[in-house]
């Protein structure tokens, strides 16, 4: 059974990278069992069919096979209801938050999960400051959102730092983000700088949400 959940962008980002499984075991706290939308089965392999990914054929081999043994998080009726209120408010405060994110956060609450691990920033500052129903309070997600930087610094202290950095740069159009944290177009940048670049992204985060961000 699920104990944490795992959104799409996470999930393709790793894909691509040839990383995902060693991505989640390295997470500190584990090992944990990540639960996916069930729409993910369906809709990632098309997307990431589309993106301009290198690995192409491994990529779809390791999304369907990760597929496959992710737990399925389908939101009852109250975390539907509680989900749709969350994007509403979302909107109306002209924060971004999809529909797939509020499902996601609202059974990381009501089912007590560990964390949800996404890559979508501008979900998390949302997340951060949207008004929420008043079933469920602010308190209840402290410390339960793990960016997709943060997974990353994780898997260096877990695999051999260059190994991650040329996977990362042998993919520069997966993540802008993470092609100017691992200085891509600069081979002579050492790992000192390639985590000042990943704690300088995540404080970034960690500002919109010091409250929601776990600590890792």
């Amino acid at each position: 059974m699920a104990d944490a959940a795992l959104d799409n962008d996470v999930i393709l980002k790793g894909a691509s990278y040839g990383v995902l499984n060693d991505l989640l075991a390295a997470l500190p706290n584990g090992p944990h069992a990540h639960g996916i939308l069930g729409a993910a089965r369906f809709m990632l392999p098309k997307k990431l069919a589309r993106k301009p990914v290198i690995r192409k054929e491994a990529a779809l081999a390791e999304l369907n096979e990760a597929l496959e043994n992710f737990d399925v998080l389908e939101p009852d009726e109250m975390e539907q209801r509680l989900a749709a209120e969350l994007q509403f408010n979302a909107q109306h405060a002209s924060l971004a938050l999809d529909a797939g994110e509020a499902q996601l956060a609202a059974m990381v609450v009501t089912r007590e999960l560990r964390h949800l691990l996404t890559g979508d920033k501008r979900a998390i500052a949302a997340l951060a400051s949207t008004p929420l129903p008043v079933q469920i309070s602010r308190q209840q997600l402290a410390h339960k959102l793990v960016c997709f930087e943060q997974a990353v610094w994780s898997l260096l202290d877990h695999q051999d730092a260059s190994n991650v950095r040329a996977a990362i740069c042998a993919e520069r159009e997966v993540d802008v983000q993470m092609r100017i944290c691992f200085s891509c177009s600069t081979p002579e940048v050492e790992e000192t700088s390639w985590r000042e670049g990943l704690r300088s992204a995540i404080e970034e985060v960690r500002g919109h949400c010091p409250d929601l961000l776990a600590t890792i």
